[in-house]
C-alpha cells in the first residue's frame, strides 16, 4: 500500500523551550494566536493537554487540529500546547523532583504564559489522560480555570491500577487527591451554577466500551447529575481515540459558551 499524505498545513505559532527541574528533559510550549488579537478584550487562553510524552504525532496533534479547522480564529482563543518529558498523568510525586507534573504545569507553563497575556481567562481541553487532567485541574484550581473539556477520557478512575498509573502513584492512597470522582464529591460545588465541564465521546471510555474498561462518560454524567453539577455531555458519536477524529470543534464550541 503506498504512503498517504495529508494536505499541507502552514504552521504559524511561537515555540518556547523550557528547562525545568520538575521535568527530566527540556520541554516545549507552543503558542498560537488568532490572526487578530484585540487589545481591548480580555484574552482567552486554551491549554491543550497532551496524552503522550514529548512532541508526538502518534495520535494526531491538538495544535495542528486548531490550525486545520481555524478554531483559534473562529473562537478567538490563544491556543497553548505544552509537552511533558514523561507520560502526562498530571501527578506530583512528593519524593521525586522530576515528577512534579501539576506544579510544572501550574507554575512553569501557566505562570509563563500568564506573563505573556496578563489577566487572561484560562480553559483546558484534552483527550484520554489529557482530558482527565483537564477536569482534575479545573476541580483542584477552579479559581485559575474557567472551563474544561474532555474527550474519551478515563475520568472515573478510583484507583491507579491500569496502564502506567502504578508507576506514577506507587502509593495508591496518594491517588485520592487526584481522583475525579472524589474531587467532584468534595469540590464540585465550587464550580457554581453555570456549566464549566464538558464530556465528549466516545472511543475507548464511553458507550460500548471495550472489555478492559467501562463507560466512564456515562458514569461521570450520572454522578454530575446526582451532585447537581451543570455540564455539557455528548456520548453518542463514536470517534477514534485521537486528537484528529473530529471531536475538537464541538468541544471548543462548548468551552466558548462557558466564557
Amino acid at each position: 500500500m503506498p504512503a498517504r499524505y495529508s494536505g499541507p498545513l502552514r504552521l504559524n505559532y511561537l515555540q518556547y523551550t523550557v528547562a525545568s527541574d520538575r521535568q527530566m528533559t527540556e520541554t516545549i510550549v507552543r503558542v498560537l494566536e488568532p490572526d487578530v488579537l484585540s487589545s481591548s478584550e480580555r484574552v482567552r487562553l486554551l491549554f491543550l493537554l497532551p496524552s503522550t510524552p514529548e512532541l508526538s504525532h502518534r495520535s494526531g496533534d491538538g495544535l495542528d487540529e486548531i490550525l486545520r479547522h481555524d478554531l483559534h480564529n473562529e473562537h478567538g482563543f490563544v491556543a497553548v500546547a505544552p509537552t511533558y518529558s514523561d507520560w502526562p498523568w498530571m501527578t506530583d510525586l512528593p519524593d521525586r523532583q522530576m515528577f512534579q507534573q501539576v506544579l510544572y504545569f501550574i507554575e512553569d507553563v501557566v505562570g509563563f504564559v500568564d506573563g505573556l497575556y496578563p489577566g487572561a481567562e484560562r480553559f483546558l481541553v484534552g483527550y484520554s489522560k489529557g482530558g482527565s487532567a483537564a477536569v482534575q485541574l479545573l476541580l483542584r484550581y477552579p479559581e485559575l480555570f474557567r472551563g474544561a473539556a474532555a474527550f474519551d477520557s478515563p475520568v472515573m478512575k478510583e484507583q491507579p491500577d491500569q496502564w502506567e498509573m502504578p508507576y506514577f502513584w506507587p502509593n495508591p492512597e496518594h491517588f485520592r487527591d487526584f481522583a475525579i470522582p472524589h474531587l467532584l464529591r468534595t469540590r464540585g460545588h465550587l464550580l457554581g451554577e453555570d456549566p464549566r465541564i464538558g464530556l465528549f465521546g466516545y472511543g475507548n471510555f464511553g458507550k460500548d466500551a471495550p472489555e478492559w474498561t467501562f463507560d466512564h462518560l456515562s458514569a461521570a454524567h450520572e454522578l454530575l447529575n446526582e451532585l447537581n453539577i451543570p455540564h455539557h455531555y455528548e456520548n453518542d458519536t463514536h470517534r477514534a481515540h485521537r486528537w484528529d477524529s473530529g471531536w475538537l470543534p464541538g468541544a471548543l464550541a462548548a468551552l466558548d459558551s462557558m466564557s
